[in-house]
């Protein structure tokens, strides 16, 4: 009697390829699939540290802001939030222009960009999908999938010590398997932190992409103010800060896009020193027209500093309504000495051109804000 053999079903011979043809199959492969079998598989890990077949950014994200991050939980009642966040950036290799910009070459870029988040929560009863393995060893904080296929969340929330310890492991294994090319840091309202102590400075050194601090709740001192303006090499920063600190001098401010708040410490000659080609300040005394807009107006038509400037927006801190439209009028009245050209409409706009390349940039002061946005030639 003869018996019908059983079918033999065939594998994809993954691990009898060449190397090379390997890891071009590892380029193709779901990314969060590809993160998931490095936890999972020994060889894959090990194949993927050796050959490392995706370049990406990785973002810290220090959050105790309630407000922005509930996130609902499948396993906890009512909503549980998400305080650490280690994001995973794939195919931002172009240079992307500031977040708020929303043209259609940046919505193009957009949809190129893939970012894969692991949250740790607020919430240790979050169950285990499966097992899974980081750096070599059993992870301590239970991980899952969300339906989201770019979302991982993980059962935090008992011990910040524990919770950070996972969030460095989590930074090492990727950085085991992936190229780090750029490095970001977002600081918000998180209590009893030892930012400057943190894990991540080990792996950034002082070069990050993006670094950005929210937070009341971490007062920093003139040293820590003087090491991330004079030391840290940042395309972006944004401070938001408590500081004790009256005026800080010698600041060098040179990140290509530069947004500070709260800048007591700060002087109008660091603005006009920097080499940022985007700037954001709020003076919290006040805009002085003489001092800070008319002396910035001149220094750039002069061409004497703020050569690469593309976009300057200063702003006041004490908003007086009794003088608005006086400190409006002055700033236009002394600036005609300047050779400006007042806008077709507006009566709050003006044109003026640089004297070296007769570059033209459009200034606008309603009393509050003063808005400086150099044109591009055409």
């Amino acid at each position: 009697m003869s018996t019908k053999r059983e079918e033999k079903v065939e594998t994809f011979p993954l691990w009898k390829l060449p190397a090379l043809a390997r890891r071009l199959v590892f380029q193709q492969m779901d990314k969060r699939d590809l993160m998931d079998l490095s936890m999972t598989s020994r060889p894959v890990k090990k194949f993927l540290t050796a050959y490392k077949p995706h370049a990406v950014q990785l973002t810290w994200l220090f959050d105790g802001s309630y407000a922005t991050t509930a996130r609902r939980s499948k396993y906890a009642e009512g909503h549980v939030y998400q305080y650490l966040t280690v994001t995973l950036t794939f195919g931002n290799d172009e240079e992307s222009e500031e977040e708020d910009e929303e043209d259609e070459e940046e919505e193009e870029k957009a949809e190129k960009v893939e970012n894969f988040n692991f949250y740790i929560l607020r919430d240790p009863s979050v169950k285990r999908d499966y097992v899974r393995t980081i750096n070599g060893v059993k992870a301590p904080l239970a991980m899952r999938k969300r339906k989201n296929p770019k979302e991982f969340e993980i059962a935090g929330g008992k011990e910040r010590v524990v919770d950070l310890k996972f969030m460095e492991d989590l930074t090492q294994h990727f950085k085991s398997i992936f190229y780090i090319d750029i490095y970001n840091v977002t600081l918000r309202a998180i209590r009893e932190f030892d930012f400057f102590g943190s894990f991540f400075w080990k792996y950034s050194g002082k070069k990050f992409g993006k670094f950005c601090t929210f937070n009341k709740n971490v007062k920093f001192n003139e040293e820590q103010m003087k090491m991330i303006c004079n030391e840290l090499e940042v395309d972006y920063l944004r401070l938001s800060v408590v500081t004790d600190c009256e005026l800080i001098h010698g600041l060098n401010l040179n990140s290509k896009v530069l947004k500070i708040w709260n800048t007591g410490y700060l002087t109008i000659e660091d603005v006009l020193e920097s080499k940022c080609e985007k700037i954001e300040i709020i003076f919290p005394e006040g805009l002085n027209v003489d001092l800070h807009l008319i002396k910035t107006v001149t220094y750039w038509k002069t061409g004497k500093k703020l050569k690469n400037l593309k976009r300057l927006n200063l702003e006041t801190g004490t908003f007086n309504s009794e003088t608005r439209d006086e400190e409006q009028n002055s700033f236009f009245e002394k600036a005609r000495s300047l050779g400006i050209r007042r806008h077709e409409w507006d009566e709050k706009k003006c044109y003026i051109n640089r004297d070296t390349d007769n570059t033209v940039a459009l200034l606008e002061f309603d009393g509050w804000e003063f808005n400086m946005a150099v044109q591009e030639k055409r």
